[in-house]
């Protein structure tokens, strides 16, 4: 079963009273080599949370932990359970804690010369993951070894599991630095090695309430922002999100209620006068013969009334909301999805009610083996309209790595190889090969030198090469559906081939029966006719085969000849 887990209980100090608090947490749960056991014992100070006792009933050993397991002890799921928990303790505890220390090596706190964005990006790269994720990696890092460095040194020590400290992390991300180090301090005196999750948790609870109001919050009109979340369904809708003080959004509500019940009462009124009827948006109103609910009124009102900048002008949107549509899916004859701005999908149904009502369409032309889009065909120093447009398409999002930033509105397009002004026949051309798409963070770094991208014009892979820090490659992105879409359309192609040939055959008569194979079908029919009726006669079809007094035999005659019909001569045989 394994060796199971100690606790070297050390002596208690001299010095300790039976009414300190730090003297009364279990000599259980403090170890020799804890960075928690330097801590001198002492009363509460006045503003600190309190030094609550937390340990467990029983220590943890291998057999309470199967116990804990509800399986059977010296069976195979109990040695399962016992694998799990060494695995976890030994082997994850110090990959998370060798990689948490490499990463908070890279933590800068001043962002001088974008060192702190460079170092998030190279993290990023390290971990194969979004950039905002590596910045938060980056954080939790620094936070763990700098703020919970006893509570970081359990996690190595195999006593304080990965999630728990995770949930740690998260739990203190609103504490000051100071304020940290207490929660450190006194969670690191916790029996980690034996309590159980659902304590762990509470007890955390407990602790990071305690602060209240101390803890490091934003006001609420720190906290004002809009978000929009595309529906993680992919259904075609998204949510808005609008996060602010409640007495100015409990106002907003109210306008906004006012307006639609308003609305609503006009619909109403023009329904009996048979006046124009006010937001009758897809003409729901007039065929249905009744205003529209309230709901869908503040929907409206809300996202076709004019946005008021107070007198700042918002100058026209510099692109259009693009919506790609396979055109199976347009035909009817496949069900692929769309997709809105390059990275929004949206179902096959909707992509053709806005199609139903676009006034024209562009063509844009993918490659069917790769998926990615062709170049449009503008070769200008000035990125044109149809570039940009194409570029769009191609570079939804930031091109840099890892970076989600959406650019199809607010980016900048960027050469690849640089152009040079004084010398344009030196430096990279304006094409389509050339360009993406950045955002304009990331974009000032390019210009600056900080991030340098090459790509290779055969495969269309871009290497990046991300200060001294990290070098990774990105392929350029492609419609995720034009692959399989260009095999359908390819077989129906041939399909279409293969019926137009099949079709000129036809027409050319070589096909056509001669007029001897038609009379050799009809003979051939009534020959098989005169022998289903000869063999179906009592006389000669009645028995059993195998009956000695049958007609079965090889004494009995077969079926008699046809005569043959007008226009057959004899056979010719």
């Amino acid at each position: 079963m394994g060796d199971e887990p100690r606790l070297d209980v050390p002596p208690r100090p001299a010095s300790a009273r039976p009414d300190d608090p730090v003297a009364s947490v279990p000599a259980a749960s403090v170890r020799p080599d804890d960075p928690v056991a330097s801590i001198p014992a002492a009363s509460v100070r006045p503003g600190e949370p309190p030094r609550r006792p937390v340990r467990a009933r029983r220590p943890l050993t291998p057999q309470s932990l199967v116990e804990r397991a509800d399986v059977a002890p010296r069976t195979a799921e109990a040695e399962t359970v016992l694998r799990i928990y060494r695995r976890r303790r030994e082997q994850q505890a110090a990959f998370y804690v060798a990689e948490m220390q490499d990463l908070a090596s890279l933590w800068t706190e001043e962002d001088e010369g974008d060192e702190k964005t460079l170092h998030a990006l190279a993290a990023a790269a390290g971990l194969r993951t979004k950039l905002g994720r590596g910045e938060n990696r980056l954080r939790d890092a620094h936070v763990a070894v700098t703020d919970l460095p006893a509570c970081f040194a359990r996690v190595g020590a195999g006593e304080l599991p990965v999630d728990w400290f995770e949930w740690l992390l998260r739990s203190v991300l609103r504490l000051t630095s100071h304020q940290r180090r207490q929660v450190d301090e006194r969670v690191a005196a916790w029996q980690l090695d034996a309590i159980d999750v659902e304590r762990f948790y509470r007890e955390l609870r407990l602790l990071i309430d305690w602060y209240g109001r101390a803890a490091v919050q934003e006001t609420p009109r720190e906290q004002r922002a809009v978000h929009l979340t595309p529906s993680p369904d992919g259904g075609g809708t998204g949510c808005l999100t609008v996060v602010g003080p409640i007495p100015e959004l409990l106002a907003l509500g109210r306008r906004l209620d006012s307006a639609a019940r308003a609305v609503q009462d006009a619909q109403r009124q023009a329904l009996e006068t048979g006046a124009p009827i006010p937001f009758d948006l897809d003409g729901d109103v007039a065929r249905e013969g009744r205003p529209m609910p309230l709901p869908a009124l503040r929907y409206a009102v809300m996202t076709r009334s004019p946005l008021a900048t107070g007198g700042v002008e918002v100058p026209e949107p510099a692109f259009r909301i693009s919506v790609v549509v396979p055109v199976l899916t347009l035909l009817g004859r496949s069900h692929a999805p769309a997709t809105l701005d390059g990275t929004i999908p949206i179902p096959a149904r909707m992509a053709r009610e806005l199609a139903a009502k676009a006034p024209a369409f562009e063509r844009v032309l993918a490659d069917p083996a790769r998926g990615g889009y062709a170049p449009a065909a503008s070769r200008t120093y000035r990125v044109s309209r149809a570039m940009a447009e194409n570029l769009r398409l191609i570079d939804p999002v930031c091109a840099v790595p890892g970076c989600d930033c959406n650019v199809m509105t607010v980016g900048e397009s960027d050469h690849i190889e640089e152009f040079d002004l004084e010398h344009p026949a030196r430096g990279g051309p304006t094409t389509i090969e050339n360009l993406h798409r950045l955002c304009r963070r990331h974009h000032r770094m390019k210009t600056a030198g900080l991030l340098d991208p090459v790509r290779d014009e055969t495969t269309g892979v871009t290497r990046w090469r991300i200060g001294e820090l990290a070098v990774c490659d990105s392929r350029p992105d492609g419609d995720l559906v034009t692959r399989e879409l260009g095999q359908q359309l390819r077989r129906a192609w041939e399909q279409y081939e293969a019926d137009l040939e099949f079709e000129a055959i036809l027409h050319s008569g070589a096909l056509d029966e001669s007029p001897q194979e038609r009379l050799d079908a009809i003979e051939e029919q009534r020959w098989g006719e005169h022998l289903l009726e000869y063999w179906s006669r009592p006389d000669t079809g009645g028995a059993e085969p195998d009956d000695p007094d049958g007609p079965h035999g090889p004494d009995v005659p077969g079926p008699p000849g046809l005569d043959p019909r007008d226009g057959y001569g004899p056979p010719p045989f």
